[in-house]
């Protein structure tokens, strides 16, 4: 997968040091993001959506116990920036995001989160998201073994 970068190295360094200073940029710039999203201003909607993935992630790779409110906070930020990429036309980068949440998420079940986190709903609007983008693409045949994998790791975490 491609690495898409919208943060400094200065403001990723700041942002690792301090979780409470994290969660509350990542609110700040959810918060605008929204808004200008909800405005139709794609620009600065994709820049703060995008600091909120990065971030996100960044919280998501951090040395303490993973937490849902990450997990949320990751797959609503990737959400929100697909559907940017989406609105400006570029459905390889709404695409890659929608991929990124899922595989996380995957990864989680993987590594037994699933059994102690409650990410059944998560992986079902992921799924969810995942067939609006490969419907409205006429590409259903290519989630086919995403969806398998999917259900089967679900099964195993919450039988």
């Amino acid at each position: 997968m491609m690495s898409i970068r919208f943060l400094c190295e200065s403001h990723r360094q700041q942002l690792q040091r301090s979780e409470a200073v994290a969660s509350q940029r990542w609110e700040e710039w959810m918060e605008a993001g929204r808004e200008a999203y909800a405005q139709r201003d794609w620009v600065p909607a994709l820049r703060y959506l995008g600091c909120c993935f990065e971030l996100s992630e960044l919280m998501l790779s951090g040395e303490r116990e993973l937490a849902l409110e990450d997990v949320d906070r990751h797959m609503l930020s990737g959400h929100y920036l697909s559907e940017c990429f989406a609105r400006c036309g570029d459905q390889s980068l709404q695409q890659h995001c929608l991929l990124a949440v899922h595989h996380r998420l995957l990864q989680a079940l993987r590594n037994g989160l699933g059994r102690r986190l409650p990410l059944y709903k998560n992986v079902e609007i992921s799924l969810q998201m995942l067939e609006r983008f490969y419907r409205d693409g006429g590409r259903m045949d290519e989630l086919a073994h995403c969806q398998r994998e999917s259900r089967r790791l679900l099964r195993s975490c919450y039988h």
